[in-house]
């Protein structure tokens, strides 16, 4: 019923961080489309070169201290990521299913090395997933693996130099990848 009292109008909608939002997404997508284009185009271009540092501990799913040393000697895929990021977990299956291609797995050490903070989001998160991954969570990374984004991964031959990096997230499990992987196995003492 109208008891007579003029209504007050509704102010408008604030459409700008709808906007923003909107704007963001679609640079987002443009950035992952063009990024694909040119995928793993410099991946035999020598890398970085960069030694890596193998003195540092960090924590397993049931938080033990595990030393960074226990890698050492064979090439190594290094995936640095974290539960909260969406790109970071959209690329874990496809770093999975390279993990488990026969002629890799015995011979390269797969570590996704997670940023959350403690270890019960990772935990959390790896529940009822049987990937052929060592997942650890590291409260900090030694310089040679810290990026500006993560995901970041790291290709590290047994004599410990980063020979690839790339910031950003894709599909790992590709023959470009893992031709890579082979040659970085071949040409490592146990080769």
């Amino acid at each position: 019923m109208n008891s007579g009292a003029p209504s007050t109008p509704k102010a408008p909608r604030d459409w700008t961080w709808p906007m923003v939002f909107g704007v963001f997404a679609a640079f987002w997508v443009v950035y992952l489309l063009v990024g694909r284009l040119d995928q793993f185009s410099d991946l035999d271009a020598g890398g970085p070169n960069t030694p890596v540092d193998y003195e540092w501990s960090l924590r397993d799913l049931d938080n033990n201290s595990v030393k960074f040393s226990n890698f050492q000697g064979k090439p190594l895929f290094v995936n640095v990521w974290a539960t909260w990021c969406p790109p970071c977990v959209g690329e874990l299956p496809s770093i999975a299913r390279l993990a488990a291609t026969p002629e890799l797995k015995d011979k390269v050490a797969f570590v996704c090395i997670s940023t959350d903070e403690g270890i019960n989001p990772v935990r959390s998160f790896m529940r009822g997933k049987d990937w052929p991954m060592t997942i650890l969570q590291a409260d900090r990374l030694p310089p040679v693996f810290m990026s500006d984004a993560i995901p970041a991964t790291y290709l590290v031959s047994a004599e410990g130099r980063v020979v690839y990096e790339y910031v950003g997230g894709t599909d790992w499990d590709t023959p470009k990848v893992v031709a890579k992987l082979r040659k970085l196995v071949a040409d490592s003492p146990q080769g």
